[in-house]
């Protein structure tokens, strides 16, 4: 999780380093604009909630499009949360007949045991985002409704029970974003887990977005040695990924001038606009277009893109992205792959 797998799409890193128009790998689409938490973490509180709804038919008339063309998986995740959108299992379902795996990142207060019937096994993943398994910890960081953490506790232990009964192989982990509120109730929601029977807890760094609202200076540093108390709680059939790495990262400039990955991934957000990545939403400047309006294939080949592309790549990187963001270990792999060493024959 603080890697990479280009590794694993060689043929397609070739296409790129030949100077050639490769299409995603991996896309993040949000079913859903509007979120049932207030999460005092949310990078994009400053986009407003709004009640936008990603179409079914819209979005998997696309990815079957971008599938032909080397699209692999689909996150559902991004602005909201993905269950508000009705269509969510059917789209989840579309998405996997279309060849491509799909995966969701979801607060899991709406993960009912009916809905894991319904579509877990379209998943690769489900990654449930959980603050705490203290009540008043949980109600003070996601602010949700009273009552969801133990709607999310019940929602885990059946979405178990579902995966189990049915013989499937959908990870099931949970992510908790490291804060001063939580940090010593870890090893509690390490142990807890463990009993529920998912799959893993990764612990991750708060990444300040720079158009959110909520602001917070937090030294990583002292909170490094929390990892060895988590340890005791890992088993064969559960994992722990406190990442370490992420956790170094923040507050250092970046090693490479440019975001080299934005070929290789994408964002489409609940109204259907495609932008470079997560941290651009809603600078219309930046803005590749709506699926309404154009298809994914007429956006991602027309010139707007890479205008958009070649501008972004004129801006100070280290001022305009997220520290240790999604594509910071890629861009360090392409970074060299473009501007290798004297001495790489010797191999």
């Amino acid at each position: 999780m603080d890697s990479h797998k280009l590794i694993y799409h060689p043929d397609v890193v070739a296409r790129w380093v030949r100077g050639e128009n490769i299409y995603p790998i991996e896309i993040e689409i949000s079913p859903s604009g509007i979120c049932n938490h207030r999460c005092i973490f949310c990078a994009v509180d400053y986009i407003g909630y709004k009640p936008d709804f990603l179409e079914k038919d819209i979005i998997l008339r696309n990815i079957s499009q971008m599938s032909k063309k080397g699209l692999k998986s689909v996150i559902c995740s991004g602005e909201g949360e993905p269950l508000l959108n009705k269509n969510m299992p059917d789209i989840a379902n579309g998405i996997k007949a279309c060849g491509v795996d799909v995966a969701m990142s979801t607060n899991g207060a709406l993960f009912t045991r009916e809905v894991a019937e319904e579509c877990l096994e379209a998943f690769t993943w489900i990654r449930f985002s959980v603050a705490s398994m203290e009540e008043k910890s949980y109600n003070q960081i996601q602010r949700g409704k009273i009552g969801d953490l133990n709607r999310v506790k019940e929602n885990l232990s059946e979405a178990v029970k579902v995966k189990k009964d049915k013989k499937l192989k959908t990870t099931l982990g949970v992510q908790c974003l490291l804060l001063p509120d939580n940090m010593y109730q870890l090893p509690n929601m390490a142990k807890q887990l463990c009993e529920i029977g998912v799959d893993y807890l990764t612990i991750k760094p708060y990444s300040q977005h720079l158009h959110s609202e909520n602001i917070f200076e937090i030294n990583y540093e002292e909170m490094l040695d929390l990892e060895q108390g988590l340890k005791q709680y890992v088993t064969k059939d559960f994992s722990i990924y406190f990442r370490a790495n992420a956790m170094k990262k923040m507050h250092h400039e970046k090693c490479y001038s440019q975001c080299l990955g934005l070929p290789f991934m994408t964002h489409i957000d609940a109204k259907g606009n495609v932008w470079p990545c997560v941290a651009h939403i809603g600078t219309k400047e930046f803005c590749y277009g709506n699926i309404y309006e154009q298809t994914f294939e007429e956006l991602w080949e027309g010139t707007k893109r890479q205008d958009i592309i070649r501008k972004l790549n004129s801006l100070n990187i280290n001022k305009v992205c997220r520290e240790a963001c999604r594509l910071d270990e890629i861009n360090k792999y392409l970074d060299e792959l473009k501007h290798p060493g004297e001495h790489v024959n010797f191999i």
